[in-house]
């Protein structure tokens, strides 16, 4: 199965080797061509459609200002699902981690337009959608560029930045700070789709800033946390396709999160107030035809027998009107 989702470049080197750079190197490892063509192609596919889900039971994206989250990949995608679950992967966290863990969150996001992102690391706790400190459980970050990045937004991270990063418990650091204290460590990741990014979560990073009006990059991004007593709770709640599983071990289970509390609500929060004026003017010119064609069905609905209403039904699904 792995050899259908990943390129040699990423399934030849040693999974012991990765976690221990991880671990006690530098902190993080970048594959150029991880997943094969097809296994990119059919991630992008996910979420090729644009409309926006208004009083539909299915799952779709979100819109957060500049960037659009697609929350619950292992739901709708069997491709992400054997991507996260992926002997590869978990034999990768099986060689960092010295206790059980498991999936926290898992995304595919597209970026457009203009982003400016603080560094920051991902060992946070959350209170619902509050930030809530810091915690110092292990943890690894996989992100997969689903779109070529070469001089717009590339992935940042500071080489190292693990060893040191929890001596401050902001949630952010400022780019001031980065600039005048670790500017030669900082490493910009330009790469084509396909390419793998793996980080300790203590590692400081970014996508680097941008204002360039058409620019989309689609990203694929997951978490693993180690589980610990003390921060019961820790991770996102995981929709699932039980349709996708193949393999029930205690271990797969324990990493797909079964048996253990995740209160953190999918990120990022979203409303109406999330979306920009341009995606709030195109809703509402869809949702507005609908609207008419509803409240006209409503009407004839009152006024029509309902032994003629369900002649009409009985006649529209054969196609004779």
């Amino acid at each position: 199965m792995d050899s259908l989702l990943f390129n040699d470049a990423f399934t030849s080197l040693e999974a012991e080797t990765i976690a221990h750079e991880l671990k006690s190197g530098s902190g993080y490892h970048v594959f150029e061509n991880a997943l094969t063509p097809e296994a990119v192609t059919a991630l992008t596919n996910i979420v090729s459609s644009d409309a926006l889900l208004v009083n539909n039971n299915n799952l779709g994206y979100v819109r957060a200002y500049w960037m659009k989250y697609l929350s619950h990949t292992l739901a709708l995608s069997k491709e992400c699902y054997d991507i996260i679950t992926s002997e590869r992967i978990r034999g990768i966290c099986r060689n960092f981690f010295d206790n059980p863990f498991k999936i926290s969150n898992q995304r595919i996001y597209e970026t457009h337009t203009r982003s400016h992102l603080p560094w920051h690391t991902d060992n946070n706790l959350q209170a619902g959608n509050a930030y809530n400190g810091k915690h110092d459980l292990p943890g690894i970050m996989f992100l997969f560029y689903l779109s070529d990045v070469s001089d717009t937004n590339p992935f940042q991270l500071i080489a190292d930045s693990y060893k040191w990063s929890e001596q401050n418990t902001e949630r952010f650091f400022s780019d001031k700070f980065i600039e005048q204290n670790y500017k030669d460590d900082i490493v910009t990741v330009r790469a084509p789709k396909g390419a793998l990014i793996i980080c300790n979560t203590h590692l400081i990073h970014r996508a680097e800033p941008f204002n360039r009006p058409g620019f989309k990059r689609l990203t694929y991004l997951f978490q693993i946390d180690e589980i610990s007593t003390q921060h019961e709770g820790h991770g996102e709640k995981i929709l699932l396709n039980p349709a996708f599983v193949s393999e029930t071990s205690p271990e797969i289970l324990t990493y797909l999160g079964f048996g253990n509390k995740a209160d953190y609500p999918a990120f990022p929060e979203t409303s109406v107030s999330t979306m920009l004026p341009h995606d709030i003017v195109s809703l509402q010119k869809d949702i507005l035809p609908k609207a008419v064609k509803g409240l006209a069905f409503s009407f004839a609905r009152r006024v029509i027998p309902g032994s003629i209403v369900n002649a009409i039904r009985k006649k529209i699904h054969k196609g004779s009107i």
